[in-house]
């Protein structure tokens, strides 16, 4: 990325061209450039170009992953590392998000054809520890590695809003000519959870003008991959219409033969028949991905054996739903039941 904005906050008008009539009349001078502010006298014609402020620059992206940040000067693209983690495929969505992926590119012609932006957006959503953060990171990786001509844009909505990020894709940002595609990943749409007669929040008007491409901020075909926790907080405005998000995948916790082709991948090595059993017993039903792994290492720190560290974590799970189960009050707010 380059043009790097300073901090300063006027425009000015710069000379460009000081030229005398006498030379126009003569021939001397045949054009003239573009200007945006001119001054002539008897002899002289002075023009001048305006320059926006340093912080209106337009940021220059190369290709490279960045996540978008908040900071004093306005929102800002900071580049980033991807983690790298070797994933069951099979079990977290990735083949899925990432045949849609290359459909979308392969297919541009058709964007092109019908007049429309070239966008596609996919919503994954499931309760935490499913593996929404690592699907993206695997589709990350994978069309990064197929054309070095990626861009990848973080986006936690948490900490920047809707309009900022907005304004930034269609005015303060652009590419330059080795960038060929853009992924967009949003984080966490839809906010934690929320309780009681404080209802649903409302979607930022911001990123529903985002996925419909209001204004250019599709400049480059982009694949939109957004993250929920909680999908009964996303309005129909957002969650139920085709062309702001194309495709709803629900990441549903790993089946018993699921848990043990993980517990495989994980621990590398072939479990054993009680651990295989053990995986499929009452209470590990919702275990998610997240719970496969932490069985391994726990096991592994404490040389305890894998039906014993599941049953530590169904127990857990037990005294969770018991010590946070949560009752209305009279006055609308929630307490804990022991």
């Amino acid at each position: 990325m380059s043009d790097q904005p300073e901090e300063k906050s006027e425009g000015k008008f710069v000379l460009i061209k000081k030229t005398k009539f006498d030379d126009i009349v003569a021939g001397r001078v045949k054009e003239m450039p573009e200007s945006d502010l001119c001054f002539q006298n008897e002899t002289d014609i002075v023009q001048f170009k305006y320059e926006k402020p340093e912080t209106e620059k337009k940021f220059i992206i190369e290709p490279g992953t960045y996540i978008l940040s908040e900071t004093n000067a306005g929102l800002r693209p900071l580049k980033m590392d991807l983690r790298k983690r070797n994933l069951l495929k099979t079990i977290d969505n990735t083949k899925a998000i990432i045949g849609e992926a290359k459909v979308f590119f392969s297919k541009l012609a058709i964007y092109e054809e019908l007049g429309r932006p070239k966008k596609r957006a996919v919503l994954l959503y499931s309760r935490p520890g499913l593996g929404k953060t690592s699907a993206i990171t695997e589709v990350c990786h994978e069309f990064i590695a197929e054309d070095a001509g990626t861009v990848v844009f973080n986006w936690p909505t948490s900490a920047v809003e809707a309009d900022s990020v907005n304004r930034f894709l269609e005015v303060f940002s652009d590419y330059s000519a080795t960038c060929k595609r853009l992924i967009l990943i949003i984080e966490d749409i839809g906010g934690g959870e929320r309780d009681g007669e404080h209802g649903r929040a409302g979607v930022p008007s911001g990123l529903l003008d985002l996925l419909d491409g209001i204004g250019n901020v599709f400049k480059l075909p982009t694949f939109i991959v957004a993250t929920t926790n909680h999908p009964e907080n996303l309005l129909e405005s957002l969650a139920d219409r085709p062309g702001r998000f194309d495709l709803m995948l629900e990441l549903m916790p790993p089946t018993h033969a699921e848990k043990i082709d993980l517990l495989r991948f994980i621990a590398k090595r072939e479990p054993t028949p009680e651990e295989k059993e053990a995986v499929g017993m009452k209470g590990t039903e919702n275990f998610s991905i997240a719970h496969i792994e932490e069985i391994v290492v726990r096991g592994r720190l404490h040389d305890k054996p894998i039906p014993d560290v599941i049953k530590e974590l169904i127990e857990h799970s037990k005294k969770y739903k018991r010590g946070f189960e949560k009752k209305r009050d009279g006055m609308g707010m929630s307490r804990f039941e022991d």
